[in-house]
């Protein structure tokens, strides 16, 4: 994509803006000025995914490949100095146990030869639902940091070497992007709580809220939180002591999937705005894009095996356990996407 110079705005919070401003998930920015830093158009999803670094800044190795086989090399790389490679191999390894849990259960409707296995899906269910929760509390960090110069669990200090292109989003006008070496500005240095390299692990800070990628890593936290109950209550004992309550079924093991793959509908449709130049115009050629849409889909399959699991009827069974076995998959397409995206700079 090309650079264009916008003109001056007022500053979203100042009051000379009189309406509440959500911040332009692709805005345009002066090109970088970073040796080796290519001219680009930066966007909020790749700025947050820290793919406007060039070289790791523990080793000050580049992390740019030439050619696609070296790309997809980098992903056993582990960059543990990065956020949204955890939240990458979380998603990934969160997905690769409801793929298996999509067995399990559904295995037994297509096939004799398989016997229902409570304890297994009950398990892997739990375990799946733990881990989707751990990387989503991972994604509200990352959103938090998108602006920070620190990376993940460390202190940037004495690394100052590293290629890490950045914009300031707090100023009233926009202005080239500045490099690590040049220092952080005073607006930047106060929107970290007043010190540049300090990871910020909570905050109610509401500017967030103007944050598209924000309020999807928000949407997925609670939908996962949600549905983490029903990954309690699918537990083997738990299960075994509720499943002849009907009542207690549906309010505590179906319905928390519904919602909460509701959340998880809803956080892939933001996600997939956030990389759109408009927000009606899909943009399949972007891999956050591809993200947010397999994510999508693995949401409503989610949400479909809790609206099936209401009904007790054999046909709407089968539906249930299938739609979590594609919905399983679904999940782990995106995920493989999101792990390639954070190795790999834009």
């Amino acid at each position: 994509m090309s650079s264009t110079t916008s003109t001056p705005n007022p500053a979203p919070h100042s009051p000379a803006h009189p309406v509440a401003h959500f911040e332009h998930p692709n805005a345009s920015h002066e090109p970088a000025t970073h040796p080796g830093l290519k001219e680009k158009r930066q966007s909020t999803r790749n700025t947050r995914k820290h793919r406007y670094y060039t070289s790791s800044p523990t080793s000050n190795k580049p992390r740019a490949s030439s050619s696609q086989w070296s790309k997809i090399r980098r992903m056993a790389v582990i960059e543990y100095w990065n956020i949204s490679w955890w939240i990458a191999m979380a998603f990934t390894v969160g997905s690769i146990i409801w793929v298996i849990n999509g067995f399990i259960v559904y295995l037994p409707f297509v096939n004799a030869r398989f016997t229902t296995d409570a304890d297994g899906g009950g398990w892997t269910a739990w375990v799946g639902a733990t881990v989707f929760e751990v990387g989503s509390i991972m994604m509200m960090w990352e959103a938090w940091n998108r602006n920070v110069e620190a990376y993940f669990g460390r202190s940037i200090r004495g690394v100052r070497g590293a290629g890490y292109a950045r914009h300031s989003q707090d100023t009233d006008t926009e202005r080239p992007f500045t490099t690590l070496e040049q220092g952080i500005s005073k607006e930047d240095a106060d929107s970290s709580n007043g010190n540049g390299d300090k990871w910020i692990w909570f905050s109610t800070d509401r500017k967030y809220l103007h944050e598209i990628g924000f309020l999807a890593a928000l949407i997925q936290l609670c939908g996962a939180s949600v549905f983490w109950v029903s990954g309690v209550t699918g537990l083997p004992t738990i299960q075994e002591a509720i499943k002849m309550n009907t009542a207690l079924i549906d309010t505590f093991y179906w319905t928390p999937q519904v919602v909460g793959g509701s959340g998880f509908i809803i956080s892939g449709i933001l996600l997939m705005i956030e990389t759109q130049k408009k927000w009606y115009i899909p943009a399949p050629h972007l891999l956050g894009w591809h993200v947010g849409f397999w994510n999508f889909l693995g949401g409503i399959g989610f949400t479909l095996c809790g609206a099936f699991g209401f009904s007790t009827m054999s046909w709407a069974m089968y539906q249930s356990t299938l739609s979590t076995f594609w919905g399983g998959w679904a999940f782990l397409i995106g995920s493989v996407v999101q792990w390639y995206e954070a190795v790999n700079p834009a």
